[in-house]
C-alpha cells in the first residue's frame, strides 16, 4: 500500500473557458438540470435512470423503489448491466451484472459509499467510510485504509483497467492506492474550495481524476483535464463522475441529476431530482449513454435529515454529501469537534437551527418543530438562494488563572480565526458557565442591572452584548487590565475587539466556556 501525497497537478479554468469546454448539449441544458430537454420524469427515492443508449438495455433500463439508501453504482464491462450498491453494503444487480455476494445484513463500522467492478464482469469490491474494502467474486483483496486513522472520510474508488488494484479517494482529496494500483498524486494537504465527492480512472490506465462538489476537477498522471464547472454557481452540488468509455472525456453528475460534459463525452440528458428526497448521487457510463443513481436524504424530522440539509445550507461547520459529512474547514478546534455526532441531536444542531430560524423569521429555540421543518423544507428546494447569509462563527472562551497565561476568547468566522483577545471571566462566588452555548440575544449597548456581591446594586453601560446562557455575554467593559477572572459571569473584552467580534456573534452561534 501507498500513502504519498504528490504535488497539485489538477487545475480549474475560470468559467468562461469551462463554458467553452462543455460538450454536447446547449448550455442552459447544462447548467439548469430540471426540466431540461431530454430529461427524465422525477424520480422516486433510491432510484436509476436511463439516458441514451443505456434506456435501451434489456433488464437494465429505469429502476425504482429500490431497497436504498443508494450509494453507489458501476457498469459491466460490456455496459449491459449494473451493479448498485446501498450504505448497507447491500448490491443490486441489472442486465447481465451478476451477484456475487455483499455486505448486507453485516455489521459495519462506517457505511459502504462506493464500489467498483472488475474489468472481466467477474466481481466488484465494496468501500466504506473508514476506508475498509470488501471483495466478492474474483475480486481480490488488496489492502485498504480500515483500522488506519484519516483525516477525512473515504467517498468512493476506482478501480485499475487490470482489475489487479484499486485506489480510494477522501473527502480532502488524499488518495490510497492498493495492489497495483500506482499513485500518481492527489489533493490531500491542498486547499479545497469544496470537498471532493468521487473519483474516476483513466480506462486504459495511467491516471485518473478527482472531482470536488463545486465540479472542480484534479488530473493525475495520464488524466488529461478537459473542463470542470470550478468557478460556477451550480443550482445543486455536484456528486460524482464518470469517464467516457474510451477515455476522451467526462461527465460530471449534480445533486438534481444535472449532467455536465466535458471533452468527447456527449450529453444524453440529464435528470430531474429532489436533492431534499431523492438526490442523484452517482452516475456510470457505457458507450453512448449512461445511468444517473438516486439516493435519499433522511426524513427532516429527525436529527439526521436536519443536519443533511443544513450543512448543504452552510449553518453546520460540516458539509455533507450522500457519502457522509465532513468538516468544512482545516484545523475546526477540538472542543468544537467533540461536540458532534452524525444522526444526534446535540449542541452543534441546536445552533444550526437556532441560526437558521433567526435567518428566516421563526420563534428562536433551536428544536425541530413543524413550522421549522416547512421552512427547511422550502429552503432546501433552492438552496442556491437559501445559503446562511452570515456564515458560521464559533467562539471559545478559555478560562485561566492569570498571568502569565491569561484568560483569553478566540473567535473563528469561516474557519479563519478573527479575533483573538484577553478576557476576564467570572469570580470564584459568580462564575461563568462551563460548557458550549448557543447565542440567544444581542444589543448594541444597554444598561446591565444587578446585585454585586456584597449586596449593593450595579447598573453599568456596556456595549457589543451577546448573551449566550441565562445572564451570561460576551460584552465590552471598561477594566484597567484584562485577562483574569474579575466578572459576574460574564465574558468581558476590550472596547476595540468587542467592536469586531459582535459583528460575528450571530443567533446561533455557539460559545464554548472551558474551565482553567
Amino acid at each position: 500500500m501507498t500513502f504519498p501525497r504528490s504535488a497539485l497537478r489538477g487545475r480549474r479554468l475560470v468559467t468562461a473557458i469551462a463554458i467553452a469546454g462543455l460538450a454536447g448539449s446547449p448550455l442552459a441544458a447544462v447548467l439548469s438540470a430540471p426540466g431540461t430537454a431530454g430529461a427524465a420524469s422525477a424520480p422516486g427515492p433510491n432510484a436509476v435512470v436511463a439516458f441514451g443508449s443505456a434506456s435501451g438495455v434489456s433488464g437494465a433500463g429505469d429502476v425504482s423503489g429500490m431497497p436504498g439508501p443508494n450509494v453507489s453504482i458501476a457498469a459491466t464491462p460490456d455496459g449491459n448491466g449494473y451493479w448498485v450498491a446501498a450504505a448497507d453494503g447491500g448490491v443490486f444487480s441489472y442486465g447481465d451484472a451478476r451477484f456475487f455476494g455483499s455486505m448486507g445484513g453485516h455489521p459495519l463500522n462506517e457505511p459502504v459509499v462506493g464500489m467498483a467492478a472488475m474489468p472481466t464482469g467477474g466481481g466488484y469490491w465494496e468501500v466504506a467510510a473508514d476506508g475498509g474494502i470488501f471483495s466478492f467474486g474474483n475480486a481480490r483483496f488488496y489492502g485498504s485504509m480500515g483500522g488506519h486513522p484519516l483525516n477525512q472520510p473515504v467517498v468512493g474508488m476506482a478501480a485499475t483497467p487490470t482489475g489487479g488494484g484499486y485506489w480510494e479517494v477522501a473527502a480532502d482529496g488524499g488518495i490510497f492506492s492498493f495492489g497495483a494500483a500506482t499513485f500518481y498524486g492527489s489533493m490531500g494537504g491542498h486547499p479545497l474550495n469544496q470537498p471532493v465527492v468521487g473519483m474516476a480512472a483513466v480506462p486504459g490506465g495511467g491516471g485518473y481524476w478527482e472531482v470536488a462538489a463545486d465540479g472542480g476537477i484534479f488530473s493525475f498522471g495520464a488524466a488529461p483535464f478537459y473542463g470542470s464547472t470550478g468557478g460556477m454557481d451550480l443550482s445543486q452540488p455536484v456528486q460524482g463522475m464518470a469517464a467516457v468509455p474510451g477515455g476522451g472525456g467526462y461527465w460530471l453528475v449534480a445533486a438534481d441529476g444535472g449532467i455536465f460534459s466535458f471533452g468527447d463525452a456527449q450529453f444524453y440528458g440529464s435528470g430531474t431530482g429532489s436533492p431534499i428526497t431523492a438526490p442523484a448521487l452517482a452516475m456510470t457510463a457505457r458507450p453512448g449513454g449512461y445511468w444517473i443513481l438516486y439516493g435519499q436524504t433522511a426524513s427532516l424530522g429527525t436529527p439526521l435529515g436536519q443536519e443533511e440539509i443544513l450543512a448543504r445550507l452552510g449553518y453546520l461547520p460540516l458539509t455533507w454529501t450522500p457519502q457522509g459529512f465532513a468538516w468544512r474547514w482545516a484545523g475546526v478546534p477540538g472542543q468544537l469537534t467533540r461536540l458532534w455526532t452524525p444522526g444526534q441531536y446535540n449542541t452543534v444542531l441546536e445552533g444550526a437551527i437556532w441560526a437558521f430560524e433567526a435567518v428566516v423569521g421563526l420563534p428562536m429555540d433551536g428544536q425541530i418543530s413543524g413550522p421549522e421543518i416547512a421552512a427547511l423544507t422550502a429552503a432546501a428546494q433552492d438552496p442556491s438562494a437559501n445559503m446562511n447569509p452570515n456564515g458560521y462563527t464559533y467562539s471559545l472562551a478559555q478560562e485561566a488563572s492569570g498571568t502569565p497565561t491569561p484568560e483569553t476568547l478566540t473567535v473563528w468566522h469561516t474557519g479563519v480565526v478573527v479575533q483573538s483577545t484577553p478576557a476576564n471571566t467570572g469570580i470564584a462566588s459568580t462564575p461563568t458557565a462551563i460548557g458550549t452555548f448557543p447565542v440567544y440575544i444581542r444589543y448594541r449597548n444597554q444598561v446591565m442591572t444587578g446585585l454585586n456581591p456584597t449586596g449593593t446594586p450595579y447598573a453599568d453601560p456596556v456595549q457589543y452584548v451577546s448573551y449566550f446562557t441565562g445572564g451570561d455575554a460576551i460584552h465590552y467593559m471598561p477594566r484597567a487590565q484584562y485577562g483574569y477572572p474579575q466578572s459576574l459571569g460574564c465574558v468581558e473584552i476590550p472596547l476595540g475587539p468587542a467592536s469586531i467580534i459582535w459583528q460575528y456573534t450571530y443567533y446561533g452561534s455557539l460559545v464554548t466556556v472551558t474551565p482553567n
